[in-house]
């Protein structure tokens, strides 16, 4: 059974120390082009970490990306788990699928929340959030409808807290808030200037989990240099001492580098009282530079140790443009 996701009995914080070893390389026939957008959660034995992948071995040569999954009783030693999770192909999700949350339900199973793409004929990918069901966390039917989309925007990257009537967190909670990115619906986001791309993270409420409306205002705002090319990827968690924090992708044009990565990624944070009103921190948690980062760490994910402290899983990219999922470690 999937534990309670998105919730912490005290705060993380900011400092991070990167692992030696990789959580999951990019070197199956389902993931050896791509492997990013880690999910983690807890389930009976161990851990569960979804993860989008792309590779020869796609069972649909039409599909340019899939969710996997792996398994570990540790954190530390991952399992590669056989065949896929969920394909592209659905409705509204033409193309590809990446971006997976699990959350459990309160009348038993799980919901993913995930991020589908769709080509446009017109060279525009068009980006929304959309939904699927399971009984036992390996397989997924995709649910009907999109839980968040928009005329002008794309959405992606979503993260879900499950509340209860308060506003707490509750386990298997029947009322939602999603976080999601929030970008342009346009082919190319850089501006020929290098202004900011109005890339940022919103959130939306629910009271069941499938119908959401957008709340007002913007949850974090694009307004860092490092962050200019893109802010996004939210991993949201409720602390137990009160409050939120979030850690969140931000990217900056570096032309600098090889034309396989044109870009820096880097893992930002910040904190919120009511899940409404944000505050970043102004120091990085996880900056790229490392082995299997020197290009990008994104899209992070924070999980519990047994031993009180916390792991947290990203995608990472080196100067090749190859893409794996790495973890860094909390200091005690």
């Amino acid at each position: 059974m999937i534990g309670s996701v998105h919730f912490q009995d005290r705060d993380p914080g900011t400092h991070w120390i990167k692992d030696d070893s990789l959580a999951i390389d990019s070197d199956g026939p389902l993931d050896s082009a791509r492997t990013l957008t880690p999910n983690v959660v807890r389930v009976n034995g161990g851990y569960r970490l979804y993860y989008h992948g792309f590779g020869p071995g796609r069972p649909r040569s039409e599909s340019s990306g899939y969710i996997l999954s792996a398994f570990s009783e540790d954190a530390e030693t991952w399992q590669k788990e056989e065949g896929v999770r969920i394909d592209a192909g659905g409705e509204s999700a033409a193309n590809c699928v990446w971006g997976p949350d699990v959350v459990s339900l309160s009348s038993g199973g799980y919901r993913m929340y995930f991020e589908g793409r769709t080509n446009q004929d017109d060279g525009r990918v068009k980006s929304v959030i959309l939904s699927a069901l399971s009984t036992d966390g390996l397989n997924w039917q995709q649910e009907t409808g999109t839980r968040l989309t928009g005329e002008i925007v794309s959405y992606g990257a979503p993260r879900c807290i499950p509340i209860g009537s308060e506003g707490i967190h509750e386990k298997g909670g029947s009322r939602f808030r999603l976080y999601a990115s929030a970008s342009p619906f346009r082919q190319d986001r850089l501006k020929s200037d290098d202004s900011y791309t109005n890339c940022n993270i919103v959130s939306a409420f629910s009271e069941d989990g499938i119908t959401f409306d957008l709340e007002t205002g913007i949850r974090v705002v694009q307004d860092r240099d490092l962050e200019s090319y893109s802010l996004y990827a939210p991993e949201v968690i409720q602390l137990g001492v009160g409050g939120y924090r979030m850690y969140y992708a931000g990217w900056m044009a570096a032309p600098e580098v090889p034309a396989g990565s044109p870009y820096h990624g880097r893992i930002f944070s910040a904190l919120s009282a009511d899940g409404i009103v944000w505050h970043k921190d102004p120091e990085i948690c996880v900056d790229n530079g490392g082995k299997w980062d020197r290009a990008k760490a994104s899209e992070p994910c924070v999980i519990d140790l047994p031993d009180g402290r916390f792991r947290m899983f990203y995608e990472a990219c080196d100067y090749q443009g190859q893409w794996r999922i790495a973890s860094a470690t909390s200091i005690l």
